[in-house]
């Protein structure tokens, strides 16, 4: 969610000016918003979550699961900011489902 959270300021906002002088009212602004903040703090919070899951159990098991954000983010993108749907991208999310549920299962 902090993802989606911080993509629909940033629309909102407008494009990141890479020019020093405008750059600053534009970072103001993105300061001054709460909803922004509260974005921040979910990318905070979702770090310390992947740090204490990795803390726990092998990097080879928990990460083909972080791929698992791409499918949440395409889902997320298309409920929450409306953004274009298409079957190619269903297709590919599936396959990365997919690619976690085999490196996730044990053959005994």
């Amino acid at each position: 969610m902090a993802q989606i959270i911080i993509k629909s300021r940033l629309t909102e906002h407008g494009t990141v000016p890479f020019s020093f002088e405008a750059g600053w009212p534009y970072l103001l602004g993105l300061l001054a918003d709460w909803k922004v903040w509260i974005g921040g703090l979910g990318l905070v919070a979702s770090s310390l979550f992947w740090y204490a899951g990795v803390s726990r159990i092998p990097l080879s098991v928990a990460f083909p699961f972080a791929a698992l954000s791409y499918p949440l983010i395409f889902a997320g993108s298309i409920v929450f900011l409306h953004e274009r749907f298409s079957w190619q991208s269903l297709a590919g999310n599936g396959l990365i489902v997919l690619g976690v549920m085999l490196a996730a299962t044990r053959l005994p």
